[in-house]
C-alpha cells in the first residue's frame, strides 16, 4: 500500500482551529479508481489527509482530490456549526513518501474558455458588478461552481435566474426567461437543463451528478454569463459572433 498526504489550511486564521477528532474511513473517487483510506486531522489552522491507497501517484492525487476534500471540509463545516463561525478549508498539496510535493488549486481551465474576457477588462467588469448587488450575487454563484464540491447543480440554476430577472427586473417568470433567450440568444432547451437539474437540490433532495453532467451545466452557465456581460458592456449580441445556441 501507498500513502501520501493532503495538507491545506482552516480560514479564518484569526481563530486557528483544533478538532480532537481524526475520522478514518473508506472512499472511493468517481473515475472508479481503487477504493483509499482517508484519515482527516485538522490543528491550530492547518488539515492533513492521509491516504492509504494501492497505487500513490501523482494522478492518484488528482483522482482522489474531491473525496478528501469533501471529507476535510465536512470536518472542519461541523465545527463551524457548532461555534458558529464560518470556517472554510482548502487544500493546496499534496506530499509524496518520497519528497514529492504536487501543488493544487482549484481552477479550471476549460471554464476559463467559456467567455471571452482577460485581465483588461476587470475594470469594467468591476465596475458593473459593484454598482449592482444582485449581478454581483450571481457572479458569487457562478464560481460556486468551482468552489464548492457538489454545489454546481444548484449554482448554475440560480445563474440562469439571477440572469433572466436581471434583464427583466419585473414581470411575470415566463417573460423574464423568454427575454433571457432572445437578449443572449440560446433556445429554451438550452436554459431548461439548468433549471431541470437545480430543482431537486434546490428542494433538499440532493440527488447524485455524474462528472459529465456537472460539466455540462457548469458550461452552460458560464456561457450564459459570458454572453449577459458582453450585451452589458457592448450592447446587443451579434448573430455572428453569437449564433444562437440550442440545447
Amino acid at each position: 500500500m501507498g500513502v501520501f498526504y493532503y495538507e491545506g489550511s482552516v480560514t479564518p486564521d484569526i481563530i486557528p482551529l483544533t478538532i480532537d477528532y481524526e475520522p478514518r474511513f473508506i472512499r472511493q473517487a468517481e473515475s472508479g479508481s481503487a477504493p483509499a483510506t482517508f484519515e482527516v486531522k485538522v490543528w491550530v489552522g492547518r488539515v492533513r489527509v492521509r491516504v492509504e491507497t494501492n497505487i500513490s501517484t501523482e494522478t492518484t492525487a488528482h483522482e482522489l482530490f474531491i473525496p478528501a476534500w469533501d471529507a476535510a471540509r465536512t470536518l472542519v463545516e461541523t465545527a463551524g456549526y457548532v461555534h458558529a463561525i464560518p470556517y472554510s478549508v482548502s487544500l493546496d498539496r499534496a506530499v509524496f513518501e518520497d519528497g514529492l510535493v504536487v501543488a493544487l488549486a482549484l481552477g479550471d481551465t476549460k471554464l476559463r474558455s467559456m467567455h471571452s474576457f482577460d485581465d483588461s477588462d476587470i475594470e469594467r467588469i468591476s465596475d458593473l458588478f459593484l454598482v449592482n448587488l444582485p449581478a454581483a450575487l450571481a457572479l458569487g454563484d457562478l464560481l460556486m461552481t468551482l468552489g464548492k464540491s457538489h454545489y454546481s447543480p444548484i449554482a448554475c440554476g440560480r445563474v440562469a435566474d439571477s440572469l433572466a430577472r436581471l434583464i427583466t427586473p419585473a414581470g411575470k417568470r415566463a417573460q423574464a426567461w423568454a427575454n433571457l433567450r432572445e437578449t443572449l440568444r440560446v433556445d429554451e432547451n438550452f436554459v431548461r437543463l439548468l433549471s431541470e437539474y437545480a430543482a431537486p437540490s434546490r428542494h433538499g433532495d440532493r440527488q447524485p451528478i455524474d462528472g459529465l453532467l456537472n460539466r455540462e451545466l457548469a458550461d452552460r452557465a458560464w456561457i450564459l454569463m459570458n454572453r449577459y456581460l458582453r450585451f452589458r458592456l457592448d450592447g446587443p449580441l451579434s448573430g455572428d459572433e453569437f449564433p444562437i445556441l440550442r440545447g
